[in-house]
């Protein structure tokens, strides 16, 4: 499967199987296009970051079904 497929699929992902396939994408980069790139390190890094803030509470997580529900919700009453 290629990333493109994985990214693709990615949607239908819950939110901890979509952390651990970026996990998972983070450590097998092994495009060296990629890694030239002057930024590359720098956003991994960030992408990290975030997903440490994510796992740690520290950062909230956008969660579309549980505000697709409450949209809803609110349009009922």
């Amino acid at each position: 499967m290629s990333i493109n497929e994985l990214l693709q699929s990615a949607y239908e992902l819950s939110l901890e199987e979509r952390k651990e396939l970026t996990k998972k994408l983070l450590e097998n980069i092994k495009d060296p296009m990629l890694q030239t790139d002057p930024y590359f390190y720098e956003r991994k890094a960030q992408i990290e970051k975030t997903i440490e803030d994510i796992e740690s509470g520290k950062m909230k997580t956008y969660d579309f079904e549980e505000s697709m529900d409450e949209l809803i919700r609110e349009l009922e009453s």
